[in-house]
């Protein structure tokens, strides 16, 4: 039975010599070798940059999530009349909850240990429902501060270093808040009684206390109805540099996340950047296979491009078969990469567990957090086919500066 071709010639010339159809073993294996490269370098990339996304993503939440997004406050570091300007931050495009605050630096006391604290005094009225910090108490805990109660809720890494339980008494201290005395400057003091703990999974819960707004301004007296800022909670925190363009007053200033831990998700992204530039280099080295093999393939095939050039082949139609052979290596290698990228990046933790490699990073010991983009996933497959196809252009315009009489001349 003949063998029929289909149209267009090119295609089916290109998918031939790809391996698609044909004997041609050699050609077969050059083009399964390339492949593969850019299977492995696609699969890789999606891995590592949905891992290095979910750490991202968790950092951001946890962090995040107790930290301020953003503190509006004036020049002097301290806001009064907060009421005026809260109605007015609160429609700023992004913001999903305002509420005053007043933060400071404090040390607490425990059982024989001292700690350097960041002291958050609250409003749990204005506190919204969906934060991290009130989530993370289970019970309700912030319906304890109450004005003059003079209670605390600690970080739980920083209460077992304390060696404090709930009911215990702490004593906060703070240099802003002291006073001359006749022995000197003696920093304002006052004993606390530990009514919570939270727990975030993340070096704030070693770092942090919330007392009620009244009792902070107490303990730092701040004048009546003065805070440090009214705090805002915003739907994506890394886009606090565009709220500072929108303040409705030039009296007013912000202080963000970007002041206390910007070096860190700096840090995070710019190795973030790094593996996936070391991962693209594997792409390329596998696009460089590509490139070699459609050289093998030209000089291997060379009469049989010279014969089809003396049967009226135009030099395009040349230039498209090896361009077809090359993209064909590339569009398997990267599909084939992100089908698998994307399965083992969602089983990566069962996978790891069954080969004993149990990397607890969630806060409930659930493994590596994975975190998967789709319009990442695609941007990196259609990487992978853009190199995969200028890969081709230098070989397939060979292909095209074959000499019909100098070819033929020895078959």
């Amino acid at each position: 039975m003949k063998s029929t071709i289909f149209q267009p010639l090119s295609l089916a010339i290109g998918l031939r010599y790809a391996g698609a159809r044909g004997d041609n073993r050699f050609a077969s294996f050059i083009s399964l070798f390339s492949t593969f490269g850019i299977a492995i370098g696609v699969m890789a990339l999606i891995i590592v940059s949905s891992v290095m996304n979910g750490f991202e993503g968790q950092l951001k939440n946890r962090i995040l999530g107790v930290i301020p997004h953003a503190v509006i406050t004036q020049q002097a570091g301290r806001l009064s009349d907060w009421n005026r300007w809260a109605p007015s931050l609160s429609r700023l495009p992004g913001v999903t909850a305002v509420a005053p605050l007043i933060r400071g630096e404090a040390m607490v006391q425990g059982r024989g240990q001292l700690a350097a604290i960041m002291l958050q005094g609250v409003d749990p009225a204005n506190y919204p429902a969906g934060d991290l910090l009130r989530q993370s108490m289970g019970v309700d805990r912030l319906a304890t501060l109450k004005p003059g109660s003079f209670n605390v809720i600690l970080g739980a890494a920083l209460a077992r270093k304390l060696d404090v339980l709930p009911g215990d008494k702490v004593r906060l201290l703070s240099a802003e808040g002291s006073r001359f005395t006749p022995m000197g400057r003696m920093p304002s003091q006052r004993l606390f009684t530990v009514s919570g703990t939270f727990e975030v999974g993340a070096d704030v819960d070693d770092q942090v206390a919330v007392v009620n707004l009244d009792d902070a301004r107490r303990l730092l007296r701040y004048p009546a109805n003065t805070v440090t800022g009214l705090r805002i909670w915003m739907q994506d925190a890394f886009a606090v540099g565009e709220l500072a363009r929108q303040l409705p007053d030039a009296s007013l200033q912000q202080q963000d996340w970007r002041h206390e831990r910007g070096e860190l998700f700096r840090a995070v992204a710019m190795e973030k950047q790094i593996m996936g530039l070391m991962l693209v280099l594997i792409i390329m080295v596998a696009a460089f296979n590509i490139l070699s093999a459609l050289v093998m393939v030209v000089l291997d095939k060379q009469g049989e491009v010279a014969i089809l050039r003396t049967m009226g082949m135009q030099r395009s139609a040349v230039l498209r078969i090896f361009m077809i052979q090359g993209a064909w290596s590339g569009t398997l290698g990267a599909l084939a990469g992100a089908v698998l990228g994307v399965l083992l990046a969602l089983f990566i933790n069962p996978l790891l567990q069954l080969l004993g490699l149990n990397l607890y990073m969630t806060a409930g010991g659930a493994g590596l957090p994975v975190s998967i983009v789709p319009l990442q996933i695609l941007l990196i497959t259609l990487g992978a086919l853009l190199i995969s196809f200028l890969a081709t252009l230098y070989p397939a315009y060979r292909a095209t500066h074959i000499r019909p009489a100098e070819a033929l001349r020895y078959e």
